[in-house]
């Protein structure tokens, strides 16, 4: 395998694992794609407080399972001396079950967690999309089942479909509550919302149309006791349909589904529950990557959240240096533009970060321009390398010291960031394009100076800019598809566009 071939395999093979990871974060975990996107995340809690009475104790709530839509994170549970356990293979939902054998006095417990997502827009289980057999339901009571049979055919003889049958049905169950057929049909046992959505989901059921009903709360603001809704889910002439009683809300979160109880309790006395939601802006960067973290997914190790902030901020500056990096290598390996060194141009744009760019360019000039002067001044005195360096930089020092206090006694901010301008990296500039204008000339040095504040007010503009550095701290495997554009890059080797403007005569075409 000849190195073209092994260069270009190596940079599709670093292109397909960064931008797999991306596509992951991206697709699986909702990371944005733009910097300070906001969302509104729900902080959910279920307070339960009750009396025992040293008798075994059994109490079963339903909790949040994770939709298409809606993920649950960050979950916390306060069990104190009780035993816990989750049952996850209901299909009504998820269910938390406390059991104590002998407990005495007031006891509680408490759920929380964190639903994080959009508005419920889940479409329904593949199972509801399929047409049920027509069948009436199973009953003891003759007259009922007689009763169900005759309303529930006349309701099919007077719809054109199954979305027109549908909406009969709730007309007759919600809207005209004094149907007899309806008030005859309506379950003893049950609360009469839901007694009313069951009869609508067996309605619905035994004319072919897959229904059930689901338990939830709707989300619109901050509340303490937050009210348990119930609404009827089904599925019609291709689409899925949602009811709910009352208001319409325009977010809600669904918990359970069924006619059972939110709380089913054995062994306690005086229970006050409590189901308290409360709206949390945050970061929707943030809100993916602890999701990813509660997951346990490898994707939360492809970031710099886990650490701590003062280290997160000095990585946001390091991971934008490829990118002014790439910036430079293009400049010079297709444009041709000379520079003082390899990457002091990105050192000198880094520099920029501090001084702003205009207020760094011209201190760039004019540092460098003193700096020379005294550089060719040492010259004449013959002193060795080591000693001249030294000398210069502590120059460079003095300088930036008259320049602060100048600039402090005018009031401008110029003169609060001329003393982090790094030294080392003007001292070495310095001493480069003096060796470069003694080897070759006045011209090449000035031209090799221009070009490297030209790279470095580049590097500078693409490092700064927010969507960059958004990107490259959020998405740092994208370094990797940065090093396979490097790697193709260095194996260009044709003419440059400084060298087709050069040798625009040599061309043959003409």
């Amino acid at each position: 395998m000849n190195s073209f071939t092994h260069t270009r395999l190596l940079a599709l093979l670093l292109t397909v694992i960064g931008l797999s990871i991306f596509a992951t974060k991206v697709v699986r975990y909702d990371y944005p794609l733009s910097p300070g996107a906001r969302t509104t995340t729900w902080d959910f809690e279920i307070y339960l407080d009750f009396d025992t009475n040293n008798q075994p104790v059994r109490l079963e709530t339903f909790i949040p399972s994770n939709s298409e839509s809606r993920r649950v994170s960050q979950e916390q549970f306060y069990n104190g001396a009780f035993g816990l356990r989750l049952d996850t293979k209901s299909a009504e939902g998820r269910t938390a079950i406390w059991t104590y054998r002998y407990p005495n006095d007031r006891k509680v417990l408490r759920y929380r967690a964190r639903l994080v997502g959009e508005t419920e827009s889940t479409p329904l289980p593949e199972g509801m999309h399929r047409k049920l057999q027509r069948a009436a339901p199973e009953t003891e009571n003759d007259l009922e089942r007689q009763a169900f049979l005759v309303w529930s055919t006349d309701l099919r003889r007077r719809s054109a479909d199954d979305e027109s049958l549908a909406d009969l049905v709730l007309q007759e169950i919600f809207v005209d509550e004094d149907v007899d057929e309806v008030e005859a049909l309506l379950s003893p046992t049950l609360p009469s919302s839901i007694s009313r959505l069951a009869l609508a989901r067996d309605v619905l059921t035994a004319q072919g149309i897959p229904a059930r009903v689901a338990n939830g709360i709707y989300l619109d603001q901050a509340r303490r006791r937050a009210e348990i809704h119930h609404w009827l889910e089904y599925y019609a002439d291709g689409a899925d349909h949602r009811y709910f009683p009352g208001l319409d809300p325009e977010e809600f979160f669904t918990i359970w589904h069924g006619t059972d109880d939110f709380i089913r309790a054995e062994g306690i006395s005086d229970l006050d529950l409590q189901v308290s939601i409360e709206p949390v802006n945050a970061a929707v960067a943030d809100v993916a990557q602890r999701v990813a973290r509660d997951e346990g997914s490898a994707m939360q190790w492809f970031g710099f959240n886990r650490l701590p902030i003062t280290t997160q901020l000095v990585y946001q500056v390091i991971v934008t240096i490829p990118v002014g990096i790439l910036m430079l290598v293009f400049l010079r390996q297709f444009i041709g533009l000379q520079t003082l060194g390899t990457f002091m141009p990105v050192l000198i744009g880094i520099a920029f970060r501090e001084t702003a760019l205009l207020n760094g360019i011209i201190l760039f000039t004019a540092l460098i321009a003193l700096g020379l002067a005294v550089r060719f001044y040492l010259e004449r005195l013959k002193l060795l390398l080591v000693p001249r360096l030294a000398t210069v930089v502590v120059f460079i020092v003095i300088c930036m010291a008259v320049v602060a206090q100048l600039m402090s006694n005018t009031g401008q901010r110029i003169g609060l960031s001329i003393s982090l301008f790094p030294m080392v990296i003007l001292t070495m500039t310095i001493e480069r394009m003096s060796i470069v204008w003694e080897e070759y000339s006045a011209t090449d040095a000035i031209k090799q100076g221009l070009g490297s504040l030209l790279v470095a007010s580049a590097a500078y503009l693409v490092m700064t800019n927010p969507t960059v550095e958004y990107f490259m701290f959020n998405f740092p495997e994208l370094l990797l598809v940065i090093m396979a554009i490097c790697l193709l890059m260095g194996k260009y080797t044709g003419l440059r566009l400084s060298e087709l403007i050069r040798f625009r005569e040599l061309d043959t075409r003409k």
